[in-house]
């Protein structure tokens, strides 16, 4: 029986300790599962807990990205057009993938307002079929205006820019440490900024994929 909700926020919480339990359910033939699973749940927490943090795809992929990469688990940074067919609807968004499947906790609540259950290794977490397609769009100028800004810029870029809202400089990369304790340790800011700024998002076509330029991808 679905409990009561005062508000789509205990909603959400409920949303994500549901799908957090079915993850072990989906088996990934991976050899950092555990470590997937691990910064999956904690992104998919931090949604589910900030309320500004709803509709943000670009920094919830971001956020995710970091926490595998920080594990030394290899993924990509994407961005493109997706059509969901149950609402009938297309629009610009951000996800990870690993080894080629779709990791996209930031769906759980997207910029309409609208709850979809989060998606994990290709599959939704409520174990239904997935009715979204990833990377529909022919090419860039199909992107919203937010989409084409973000995906010519570094990660380091992006997390930076948050400061010309009158932010800290510091205030993203402050929560990404915030969810990623216990995955990431202590680390320095420094180290993450010189690092992150080779990182790129990856343009997903039909088709056609833009691939990242890194530091890390040339060694």
């Amino acid at each position: 029986m679905i409990p009561h909700f005062n508000s789509k926020l205990e909603f959400l919480q409920y949303l994500s300790n549901e799908c957090i339990h079915n993850i072990e359910k989906i088996q990934l033939k991976h050899p950092q599962e555990k470590g997937i699973q691990k910064a999956y749940a904690s992104t998919l927490n931090y949604l589910a807990k900030t309320e500004e943090a709803s509709g943000g795809c670009h920094l919830i992929s971001v956020m995710l990205h970091i926490l595998l990469s920080e594990q030394g688990i290899e993924n990509e940074l994407v961005i493109g057009e997706v059509e969901d067919y149950e609402a009938n609807t297309q629009f610009s968004h951000s996800w990870v993938e690993v080894d080629g499947e779709i990791f996209d906790p930031a769906i759980m609540h997207t910029l309409d307002g609208n709850v979809h259950p989060p998606v994990y290794n290709g599959v939704k977490l409520t174990l239904e079929p997935l009715t979204m397609e990833y990377g529909i769009s022919k090419g860039k100028e199909e992107l919203d205006r937010d989409a084409k800004h973000v995906l010519d810029m570094s990660v380091t870029a992006y997390l930076d820019a948050i400061k010309d809202y009158g932010y800290p400089k510091n205030y993203l990369w402050d929560e990404i440490l915030k969810a990623g304790i216990g995955i990431m340790g202590f680390t320095n800011l420094s180290r993450l900024r010189k690092k992150y700024n080779t990182h790129y998002r990856v343009l997903k076509t039909k088709g056609i994929e833009a691939k990242v330029i890194s530091d890390d991808t040339k060694m």
